[in-house]
Parts: structure tokens; sequence; C-alpha cells
């Protein structure tokens, strides 16, 4: 199980639109540049993750959007592997 510690996170309206393509990177990047992707899951419908920022955004059924900060890479690659129960891997503790 991955466990990290992510300092906050907030409720959010982000726009699912297509950004605007950046320059390609020598290396592989991970996360999806911020864009929503459908999730299989019973309680999240869609989730992203800008790696640069370190912004994962998850959209939950209920139709609530949240922004987590600080999330590390391997917790998004977790998160995603772990479908249908993408919580199921990550042990996050949030502080307020």
């Amino acid at each position: 199980m991955l466990c990290a510690t992510i300092t906050s996170c907030s409720s959010s309206n982000i726009s699912t639109a297509n950004p605007v393509p950046s320059p390609e990177r020598s290396r592989v990047a991970i996360g999806t540049n911020g864009q929503l992707i459908s999730i299989q899951s019973s309680n999240v419908s869609a989730a992203g993750y800008d790696e640069a920022t370190m912004v994962m955004t998850v959209m939950f059924n209920s139709g609530g959007l949240y922004e987590y900060y600080r999330v590390p890479a391997d917790l998004w690659t977790s998160f995603i592997a772990a479908q249908p129960h993408p919580w199921s891997q990550v042990e996050i503790d949030l502080e307020v």
C-alpha cells in the first residue's frame, strides 16, 4: 500500500476542455496534464493528474470535484492501476 501526506484539498470547477498541447519532452510524462479521464469505479467517475504542479483532480459520481495538492506521481500511478477500486491501494493523510 502506498502512503502519502497531502497537505490540502479543495473542491473546484475545472473545465474538461482540451488543454493547449505543450512541447514534447525527452522523457515520458506521468499523468494527464490535468485533463480528466474516465475511471472505472463505483464512486469515482473521472480523474486527472498534472505532474508539473503535483495536483490530482477527482470527480466523484455524486458530482463533487476535488483537487488534491502535492500528490507524488507514484500515488497517481497506484490510483489508476487499482481500478475498479482506485482508493484501495492509496492511504491518504490529509493535513488541515
